[in-house]
């Protein structure tokens, strides 16, 4: 349990007295997508890249990027749009130790998590040059966003829509839409004041003071995320990073 009674004012001086964008980077998953940002400039490139890197965001970090950076390096060579449109991950993890990709995410449900995003980007009402994720969700609610997301990377769990927490999705989401750094911001036309906490059993133990709710499930992500947004209206998920802030030092 948390060491701490967390609230507005606490959480707001942690992350001034503690939190450092590059020491972030160097252990948080996010800073993957950066690294990424060095190889391409197309938003597709780093949508993609980025879902991929969330998708297996799970476990201890230095596995996570491990694993992340070989399957944007070696197997996508920094191109995830072009391994996606062109079909290139029916190739890959060819010599993956027991066909496993991370964890219990194994080859075959990889592959059908990249056909699944492959036929979504074929079927887009956008045009060729601007398709991006960006432009095929535009006018689409979060939830409805999260939903689809959901659905496409479902061989992968990442959870149920309304029930499950859907952690690595809204953590996404926050790097796509937020546009404070760390996070990258990329989805302009999206409100960063509609997007929902990041929650898990660590969250949910650390926030224990201020939350009716004891199980991380989507109920107690609605309930943080609605506490975050009497907090700041504008920016609701700066707390988010706040609370990483706090659990890395060990508050």
């Amino acid at each position: 349990m948390s060491n701490i009674v967390i609230n507005k004012d606490i959480l707001e001086e942690i992350h001034k007295r503690h939190f450092n964008k590059e020491k972030f980077l160097e252990t948080d998953p996010c800073g993957l997508v950066y690294e990424l940002k060095e190889h391409t400039g197309s938003q597709l490139d780093l949508e993609l890249g980025a879902l991929f890197v969330a998708m297996i965001t799970w476990g201890n970090r230095k596995a996570i990027k491990q694993a992340a950076r070989r399957m944007l390096r070696d197997e996508m060579q920094w191109q995830p749009a072009d391994f996606i449109l062109k079909g290139k991950y029916t190739e890959s993890y060819t010599d993956a130790k027991n066909g496993c990709v991370y964890r219990t995410l194994n080859r075959e449900n990889f592959i059908r998590v990249c056909e699944n995003i492959r036929q979504a980007l074929l079927e887009g009402n956008c045009d060729e040059k601007a398709k991006t994720l960006e432009n095929l969700f535009l006018g689409k609610s979060i939830e409805d966003i999260i939903a689809t997301l959901c659905q496409w990377l479902s061989p992968a769990r990442l959870g149920k829509p309304g029930v499950s927490a859907c952690k690595r999705i809204c953590m996404y989401l926050r790097w796509m839409i937020r546009q404070e750094e760390p996070d990258l911001g990329l989805w302009k036309d999206m409100d960063q004041r509609k997007l929902y906490a990041v929650m898990d059993v660590h969250v949910c133990q650390l926030t224990a003071s201020i939350l009716t709710r004891k199980q991380a499930d989507w109920k107690a992500c609605v309930e943080l995320t609605n506490i975050f947004r009497t907090w700041s209206a504008e920016d609701p998920l700066k707390y988010d990073l706040a609370l990483m802030t706090a659990a890395d030092h060990g508050f």
